[in-house]
């Protein structure tokens, strides 16, 4: 689970979370290019959750950290499709809001599940 991918995952999810937030502030509805975005996210973060699935033989995770671990992975891909299901179903600033929300979680997501991973 070393290299550059989770790192970029964290960035890209910050980016997103800052463009979501001018979307709020000019108080837009998500569109292609937001769910291009986000797909990208996911794209990533299911290659990470492969790759770390490929690792975890070759590391120490001890008691409940292999758990942890992929719950924060699993969770992890599931954070933007419901954000963006809830930003198109309602069509609201608040609705939109809740893809900011779900793109900081993403950062932090993934954030957690490099300190679980034994360096």
């Amino acid at each position: 689970m070393d290299g550059p991918l989770p790192l970029a995952l964290i960035i890209a999810s910050l980016v997103f979370a800052a463009v979501v937030l001018g979307y709020v502030a000019l108080d837009r509805t998500p569109d292609w290019g937001l769910l291009g975005f986000a797909g990208l996210i996911e794209a990533g973060t299911l290659v990470l959750l492969v790759v770390a699935a490929f690792q975890v033989g070759d590391v120490d995770l001890a008691g409940g950290s292999a758990v942890t671990f992929f719950g924060y992975l699993v969770a992890g891909l599931v954070l933007l499709p419901i954000g963006f299901v809830w930003s198109l179903a309602e069509r609201s600033r608040g609705a939109t809001a809740v893809l900011l929300v779900a793109g900081l979680t993403q950062a932090f997501v993934v954030l957690r599940a490099l300190q679980v991973w034994p360096s």
